[in-house]
């Protein structure tokens, strides 16, 4: 479906909010990025580039630092990865998600290190506890970010595959059958 079909359609309402290409022409970021900026593989879906996006970006989703989006965009934008899988990914960490994902990244880490969390909650404790999280967390953080950006690629590009394979199946396929079942003359 060709992009201005796209505009005319019921997802108008979204796409009238997306800046166009004229409107950041000139702008800080056109000069900062430069023409590569509307390079369309950046921009369009395909197999290897959505895959590469989504492994990028889960990978920052697991990182502890604020503004994900941010190093997640400008990493795809590098690598030259589809940037919007690569921002949208991000979003699975949200205030919702992201404790109970760090305590799980913190306990990872602290048994890869072989720690122990404290019993008891003493000052002792606290202050043992606020000096090994850090590299806990960190390794833990990298671990499972890691971990989850290959799997993530191999996901994606099974799932790609599948939904190709379906699509021709069930669209393509009879198409070239039935020209073939056709008598020349």
């Amino acid at each position: 479906m060709s992009l201005m079909r796209l505009r005319r359609s019921r997802v108008r309402g979204w796409l009238k909010k997306f800046p166009r290409q004229r409107h950041i022409r000139g702008t800080w970021l056109h000069r900062m990025l430069g023409d590569r900026l509307f390079s369309p593989a950046l921009w369009r879906p395909n197999r290897r580039t959505v895959a590469l996006g989504a492994a990028g970006g889960l990978f920052w989703a697991m990182m502890p630092i604020p503004f994900q989006m941010l190093p997640s965009g400008l990493t795809a934008y590098l690598c030259r990865y589809n940037v919007p899988t690569a921002i949208t990914v991000v979003w699975i960490t949200n205030p919702f998600t992201w404790p109970v994902i760090l305590y799980w990244q913190y306990r990872l880490g602290a048994w890869l290190l072989g720690q122990e969390a404290p019993e008891a909650v003493t000052m002792d404790a606290m202050i043992g506890l606020a000096t090994d999280v850090p590299v806990a967390l960190l390794l833990g953080c990298a671990i499972t970010g890691m971990v989850l950006a290959a799997g993530s690629y191999l996901l994606v590009i099974s799932l790609w595959d599948a939904v190709a394979r379906r699509w021709w199946h069930s669209h393509a396929r009879p198409r070239v059958q039935a020209a073939k079942a056709v008598p020349r003359a």
